[in-house]
């Protein structure tokens, strides 16, 4: 990445864009194998800029570790300005998972993720101080009026209208999201792009055009704790740590292919 250079990010929303269609094609792809977790962890880690960005979310955790047998999939920042920042909490499974076994429980990866998920919500209750030191923001509340939200990502979509009211029934009782991996496909296609963050940082267009940047990728757990040991203000978030942020991130090859 030049980082004198102003990059026409828009030009990838053209129809005609090998860029934005290679990456689709080669998810999609992987999406119809029977691949390892891993493996999907992998790809959104790589390209987390083009599934997750957007006009409040410049920044992607992977892997943040809550306690040594107990880590986040991923962390998407968002900032909601004078607000502070809302934490969203991403377990992923995998595609060929199912939701629920033919007697219509939570069939065991399903079972696991809320598992997973209850498990996140004790240590936050529990953690006050680590809450504060890595999740900084305007509350340390987990169960209501929270800034923590909480998703699983599982399976592929379904139409089974049952099934579906299950799931939400679920998610509703847990307070959580639950989409599918399609529905991460659907942000890829999806997906907007914008030459400027609209962050009022006065001093510098490079700048508002650089935190844009969607070959962004997640970043590490230890990147994101040493981030914080600068105590940042975690309002106007983006705005007041651009710089930063940029400098923070690695970013995906794919950009070399920017004219």
């Amino acid at each position: 990445m030049n980082n004198d250079q102003y990059y026409d990010w828009t030009s990838l929303e053209a129809e005609n864009s090998d860029i934005v269609a290679g990456i689709i094609k080669k998810w999609e792809a992987l999406l119809d194998q029977e691949s390892t977790e891993k493996e999907y962890h992998e790809f959104i880690k790589e390209h987390s800029g083009f599934f997750f960005s957007d006009y409040n979310c410049y920044l992607t955790i992977s892997k943040l570790k809550l306690a040594s047998e107990l880590e986040t999939d991923f962390i998407n920042i968002r900032d909601q300005r004078s607000n502070g920042l809302v934490y969203e909490f991403i377990e992923l499974e995998k595609p060929q998972s199912k939701l629920f076994t033919k007697k219509g429980v939570p069939a065991v990866d399903f079972n696991n993720a809320i598992q997973q998920i209850r498990d996140w919500k004790r240590f936050l209750i529990d953690h006050k101080s680590w809450f504060k030191k890595y999740l900084p923001t305007y509350t340390t509340r987990v169960i209501s009026n929270s800034c923590i939200k909480f998703s699983i990502v599982i399976g592929r979509r379904t139409t089974h209208e049952s099934e579906i009211e299950k799931r939400n029934q679920i998610a509703s009782e847990l307070g959580i999201e639950i989409r599918s991996f399609d529905y991460l496909t659907d942000l890829l296609k999806r997906r907007k792009f914008f030459n400027s963050a609209c962050l009022d940082i006065e001093k510098s267009k490079i700048l508002e055009n650089h935190i844009e940047n969607p070959f962004s990728k997640a970043i590490s757990d230890s990147d994101w704790k040493e981030f914080c040991l600068n105590k940042f203000n975690s309002t106007h978030f983006y705005k007041n740590n651009a710089e930063e942020i940029v400098k923070l991130r690695e970013y995906n090859d794919l950009i070399h292919q920017m004219k």
